[in-house]
């Protein structure tokens, strides 16, 4: 079984990547990723490292099992450097018995996990779509399309049958196979099937609903209320009574209470200071019984309103849709007068509220009721009759289709059959490799608890401190170290040679070392105790960013050590990815004197990431595409769909590197080659390679259109013809003599060595 490694990683919609989304694939045990700054390299360090952080990231591994992630780039930096980092632990040299115990378990472990994996491999094959589970899957898709088969063809006959089953095939094999198992009807012939289907499917309809009664018994006791009759007057004992009783004004004297109260002692008729006692007669007057026979005066008329708004909203519901057993006619008839009834008894009580002390009686509303009720039962006994006179029938349509069903399994029977067996054989080997993998999956839990156990035993953070001092001592970093720290000396601190602290006085670039240094060790340790014999995938994103040449070196020899291990199949590192924008750093770390000349290695991968119109892509290289910085300027000019404000930088730096720089010529002496228009249109060249190398543009002043691009890279064609270097041109071009591109790789840029004097034109360059 190969390594546990990533397949593909894709990223839509996030950062500067399209909503389409961009996707590596066919990923090796080393990736290089070349690209500017801004292009979108970090984003794809993010998604190896956290694919489940944003919802545009998705990675695939190799047979669906993902392992450990490191990855070094500008969120590491940010979270890993502080004035304390966690120690990095790694196993002891002197713990020699332990280490062989340790390496003994991590063989059990490997050949557990390659025994897990040949079984997984059979159960779901290599990427978790193959194996049994897809074999049993083909195989109910192959019954799927069979069965469906049935259903294309009698469907225009039995489509009542099939209905509630034909919205996909594999809801209509579903069926199948359920009647396949619980269907035991006698087999009948397609052509008295056909028959019965014409008289029993014909004039099919549902069952009527029966209308839900309408509760109208309220009624009469509310319309009959004693409260109704009644005269709801004050007390008769007081001294305000006679007079209010021989004026019959108790309900004008009620609602002048309150005018009288809000007076403030006020008479509020004739302004003159009212009785001292006069509110307190009146008070005494609207006494308890008073207020309680309003109250119930009130509680009755807020009851009858709700009792005829549920009333009148079935009806207007049923009158807006009475249905086939109700006529509309007589319905509406009988409910206008129920509901004038009602109206008018709802302004007797409102009267009744607004003077208690008046007699009313409400209308009886029990014959309009009932003459509504009445209908409703009639339509019931109706709807109960139609029910009736179909039930028969609907009991032959479910015969019948239980008939065609069974008709559709015996045609369906050889492809039942074979299902089946394929089903049951699946099956149990299916059960079989998941008992077998879930056995040894135990069995490698305990193995792997066990190796844990072992490695918090010897593991010490002590020597990673001392490897990375030896290595900043060996590059001239001597002003600060690593030491350990923490209160179970489990942590790392910078600190002078004085035991001061020194994180946050480092410059960048001893910022930068530090921390790709303790980076670097964290893939032969760990952060704790344990883990530090766990498959890793490692990311290097853009390591060298504010390091010297030096510093650079080393740091690229690093990379190299590991893709060498990676690549040999030593450590734990399964799989790495170098990504970067640096051309020199990149050519350091994928130099490979083993390579292929015009190609690449089995187990690498080259990657360029592009960024135009804001938009990020990925491109997948046969070779590495990354030349010098030269060769990188003419590729661009090559380029068809180059950009035309960036093309006037690459042609300037063209120019002042092989003629200006190295070849000695002046502008002014190249302008002079020229004659008449020429001339100027060279002169302008210059003008406008500078202009669009060092200002910024005004769209008034210079249009950089496909046109005006076109006719100055014809004359900077010219002007290597007129130096004497058109066989350079035609070279970095890629032009034959026979005008065909030309194979293979190109020198670049001639050396110092080869230049004639200054201001001599140069020879030009064999191609």
């Amino acid at each position: 079984m190969g390594a546990k490694v990533l397949i593909s990683i894709g990223v839509s919609g996030e950062a500067t990547y399209p909503a389409a989304g961009e996707t590596l694939t066919d990923l090796k045990k080393i990736n290089y990723l070349f690209g500017h700054n801004g292009c979108g390299k970090t984003t794809i360090s993010r998604a190896i490292h956290d694919p489940s952080a944003r919802a545009g990231y998705n990675v695939t591994w190799k047979d669906g099992r993902a392992i450990a992630t490191l990855v070094y780039n500008g969120d590491f930096a940010e979270a890993n450097f502080g004035v304390q980092m966690k120690g990095i632990f790694t196993l002891g040299e002197d713990s020699t018995k332990a280490v062989e115990e340790i390496e003994n378990l991590q063989q059990q472990i490997g050949n557990l996990d390659r025994e897990i994996g040949g079984l997984r491999q059979k159960l779901e094959g290599d990427d978790g779509t193959g194996g049994c589970r897809k074999d049993l899957a083909d195989a109910r898709s192959l019954l799927d399309e069979a069965c469906w088969k049935s259903q294309q063809a009698h469907k225009a006959v039995f489509e009542e049958a099939m209905t509630g089953h034909r919205q996909g095939k594999v809801a209509f094999c579903n069926k199948v196979l359920k009647e396949a198992a619980e269907n035991n009807t006698d087999v009948e012939t397609l052509e008295d099937l056909t028959a019965r289907a014409a008289a029993v499917f014909r004039d099919a309809a549902p069952p009527e609903a029966s209308i839900q009664p309408i509760s109208l018994t309220a009624f009469p006791i509310l319309e009959k209320s004693a409260i109704l009759r009644r005269k709801v007057v004050g007390r008769d004992d007081v001294v305000v009574a006679a007079l209010i009783g021989r004026l019959g004004n108790s309900d004008w004297v009620k609602q002048g209470v309150e005018y009288l109260t809000a007076a403030d002692g006020s008479c509020p008729f004739c302004q003159q200071v009212a009785p001292a006692n006069l509110l307190v007669d009146l008070n005494a007057f609207f006494d308890e019984q008073y207020e309680a026979d309003l109250l119930e005066v009130t509680q009755l008329s807020t009851r009858y309103e709700a009792a005829t708004k549920v009333v009148r909203e079935r009806l207007d519901a049923l009158v807006a849709s009475p249905g086939r057993f109700i006529n509309p006619e007589t319905l509406t008839e009988r409910y206008h007068a129920l509901k004038t009834a009602f109206e008018l008894n709802l302004e007797r009580l409102v009267a009744k509220r607004r003077e208690p002390s008046s007699e009313i009686t409400l209308d009886d509303t029990k014959e309009f009721a009932d003459a509504i009720s009445d209908l409703l039962m009639q339509a019931n006994t109706a709807i109960d009759a139609y029910n009736e006179t179909i039930r028969d029938l609907s009991k032959s349509k479910r015969t019948l289709t239980s008939l065609v069903w069974r008709f559709i399994v015996e045609e369906r029977r050889t492809d039942l059959t074979t299902y089946e067996a394929s089903a049951t054989k699946l099956g149990k080997m299916i059960e079989g490799l998941e008992a077998k993998i879930a056995e040894k999956r135990g069995e490698r839990f305990r193995l792997d608890v066990q190796l844990k156990a072992k490695e918090a035993s010897i593991t010490s953070v002590k020597p990673t401190v001392d490897e990375i001092n030896r290595i900043l001592a060996s590059f001239g970093f001597t002003s600060f170290k690593l030491a350990v720290a923490g209160e179970r000396g489990d942590m790392y601190r910078i600190v002078r040679h004085d035991g001061s602290d020194a994180a946050k006085t480092l410059s960048e670039g001893e910022r930068s070392f530090i921390t790709f240094l303790y980076f670097y060790h964290m893939l032969a340790g760990s952060t704790s105790g344990t883990g530090t014999t766990v498959d890793k995938v490692v990311v290097f994103d853009d390591p060298v960013s504010s390091l010297d040449s030096d510093v650079l070196f080393i740091v690229s020899a690093l990379i190299r050590k590991v893709i060498g291990d990676v690549r040999a199949g030593k450590g734990w590192v399964r799989q790495v990815f170098v990504l970067t924008h640096n051309i020199y750093f990149h050519k350091e770390v994928s130099y490979d004197r083993d390579r292929p000349p015009s190609g690449c290695r089995r187990d690498e991968s080259f990657w360029v990431v592009r960024k135009r119109d804001n938009f990020s892509s990925l491109h997948h290289y046969a070779f590495n595409p990354v030349k010098t910085s030269y060769e990188l300027l003419w590729e661009d000019v090559r380029n068809s769909e180059r950009a035309n404000l960036t093309i006037q930088n690459t042609v300037r730096r063209i120019v002042e590197n092989y003629l200006v720089v190295l070849g000695g010529w002046r502008q002014d002496a190249i302008v002079a080659l020229f004659n008449g228009r020429d001339a100027q249109v060279c002169a302008s060249l210059f003008s406008w390679i500078n202009d669009g190398s060092h200002s910024a543009h005004d769209d008034i002043y210079l249009a950089a259109d496909d046109n005006a691009v076109q006719n100055y890279l014809r004359v900077f064609e010219q002007v290597f013809e007129k130096t004497g270097h058109i066989a350079h041109y035609r070279m970095m071009m890629r032009i034959s003599n026979e005008n065909e591109p030309t194979e293979g790789d190109v020198n670049p840029v001639p050396t110092r060595a080869s230049l004639p004097a200054n201001g001599t034109p140069l020879s030009a360059p064999a191609a």
